[in-house]
């Protein structure tokens, strides 16, 4: 770019930023969040009406729903009633389920294996006192917060007391949030 256009650029935003209004006074500030009030109050009623409006919705879909689970399960309970009336000549059967092919669909019963619920650490303590350690697993993790605790941060890296640079950690700085709490 041209420095001549850069120079008009410049000078063009300096103007409008002369021109520009601000806040000079609280007499100003309070005049401002009455208007910005006003504002608000249309937008609100607004956004109230629509949230009514999308709950009115998800109540109909929520229905809807219903009405289409009633109808699976009522078609699947009369198609179960029936395969089970079938010869089991007639079914397709593995370990995991049998199956019976209509011109549309097929039936399946399925026929899943158990559920495991685990006592990490009873099975844990088992597998050592029966000298299988191979199926145990032990994961490393460093203590984040007794870390953070002893060390601090130091032009933008974490280091320990003793000035000692902390790898594996990175300091993502953040910026400070202004708020108007009413």
């Amino acid at each position: 770019m041209s420095e001549i256009l850069e120079n008009t650029i410049d000078e063009h935003l300096e103007e409008v930023e002369k021109d520009r209004w601000r806040i000079k006074s609280d007499e100003e500030a309070e005049w401002w969040i009455d208007k910005k009030e006003e504002d608000l109050i249309e937008v609100r009623r607004f956004k109230i009406s629509l949230e009514n409006k999308i709950e009115i919705l998800k109540e109909k879909l929520e229905a809807v729903k219903n009405e289409e689970k009633n109808i699976i399960q009522n078609r699947d309970f009369y198609l179960q009633e029936y395969f089970e009336s079938i010869d089991e000549k007639q079914l397709k059967k593995t370990k995991t389920q049998s199956k019976y092919r209509l011109p549309s669909v097929e039936l399946i019963k399925k026929f899943p294996g158990p559920n495991f619920e685990r006592d990490d650490a009873k099975l844990t303590e088992w597998l050592e006192s029966n000298s299988m350690n191979e199926f145990v697993e032990i994961k490393k993790q460093a203590k984040w917060g007794e870390l953070k605790a002893a060390t601090k941060v130091v032009n933008g890296q974490v280091v320990t007391e003793e000035g000692e640079i902390v790898e594996g950690v990175e300091v993502v700085e953040r910026a400070p949030e202004f708020k108007v709490e009413v």
